[in-house]
């Protein structure tokens, strides 16, 4: 087919300093149009990039037609509704992590791609590398027998981003165009939360796209640290399968500081230990040597470029989904649970989540 066509709805940080970037050095697409309700942050972009289709909110942008995906990287509360809206449209779809806040919403976007043929990636980036994949196949080929306990922990430099300080990351990030708006992810009722929505998201959709598994039961704590959103949490769960897991996170690592991102298997006839920002993988089975991948340059540990490319490529009718829908609803779900589970100070089964409504205008 000719160059895909692609539409960006949301002209802010990621988009500016990874998405827009890597589809124009992409040579099987074009980007041809840009949405975003900020006039400033729109003008920006469509100057810098060259890009002369510009649209004030993505109804117009979809109602212009001549797309063949969207690419949604917008503040997490926005995602449901412009990616239900690109499906019905017709269009393959990218939607940045979280998926969105709620599991009835996760589930139904999967339903409407199912149902319409469509594309739809989740942005998990951690998932395009070698050793995700060499993860996926130890755990799903049973090459350690079966999973007995998942334990994994995040420790991420958000703290200025749940505090309303988006700028103390700027010569950390080198934000090209703009870095996020103070509230983007300190306000409740824009993000859904703290460190869940923006950092566990990455590790649980890892942990379910890499097992295959679902969770059925949360109990988790949470504290904010004065914050508006979660800045520690500590979530146990119970998957379908029957193992059980542990995920603790935090958000108070400092500038200058390692990141710590781990997630470690252990089955009845071995182990897995997975490190995602240092990018090692080991995969110890029960009578044999240990498997030790080679480690990952820096360029690979975070391929930022690889998520929409995925979906021009889906769109082209070639490559794997390396980050699908359903693993990743199964991640909203969880994650709501786990929300609901620190507010209500009780172990929450998935099944009341998943029973819930869908928000007004679906």
């Amino acid at each position: 087919m000719s160059k895909v066509r692609v539409g960006v709805v949301g002209t802010g940080w990621w988009a500016t300093q990874h998405h827009i970037p890597g589809l124009l050095a992409y040579e099987h697409c074009d980007v041809v149009a840009l949405a975003d309700p900020d006039p400033v942050n729109l003008a920006r972009a469509a100057e810098t990039f060259g890009v002369h289709r510009t649209y004030p909110g993505h109804p117009e942008l979809l109602d212009a037609g001549g797309l063949d995906c969207v690419v949604v990287a917008v503040p997490h509360t926005y995602h449901y509704e412009i990616a239900r809206d690109a499906l019905d449209a017709g269009m393959g779809v990218l939607v940045e992590k979280p998926m969105v806040l709620r599991a009835a919403e996760a589930w139904d976007l999967v339903e409407r791609s199912r149902t319409s043929n469509l594309p739809l990636v989740v942005g998990y980036t951690f998932q395009f590398t070698r050793l995700a994949e060499r993860a996926r196949r130890a755990l799903q080929d049973s090459e350690i027998g079966d999973l007995l306990l998942v334990s994994g922990l995040f420790a991420s430099m958000v703290q200025s981003y749940y505090s309303s300080r988006p700028e103390d990351y700027a010569g950390v990030f080198n934000f090209p165009l703009t870095g996020p708006k103070p509230d983007t992810y300190s306000n409740p009722a824009i993000s859904g939360g703290g460190q869940g929505q923006t950092q566990i998201t990455h590790a649980m959709g890892m942990v379910l796209w890499a097992t295959g598994a679902r969770v059925t039961e949360v109990h988790a704590k949470m504290a904010n640290a004065g914050l508006a959103v979660d800045l520690v949490d500590a979530i146990s769960y119970t998957l379908d399968s029957g193992a059980i897991g542990t995920m603790a996170s935090t958000g108070s690592v400092k500038p200058g500081q390692d990141q710590q991102a781990e997630l470690r298997y252990y089955g009845t006839g071995g182990y897995v230990l997975q490190e995602l920002v240092g990018g090692t993988l080991t995969v110890q089975r029960d009578g044999s040597s240990a498997e030790i991948a080679a480690p990952m340059s820096a360029e690979e540990i975070y391929p930022a470029h690889a998520t929409a490319r995925c979906l021009v490529d889906l769109v082209r009718g070639v490559g794997e989904n390396r980050a699908p829908a359903e693993p990743a609803a199964a991640t909203v779900e969880f994650l709501e649970a786990a929300y609901r589970s620190a507010s209500e100070g009780r172990p929450v089964k998935v099944s009341e989540v998943t029973a819930g409504e869908l928000g007004a205008g679906s």
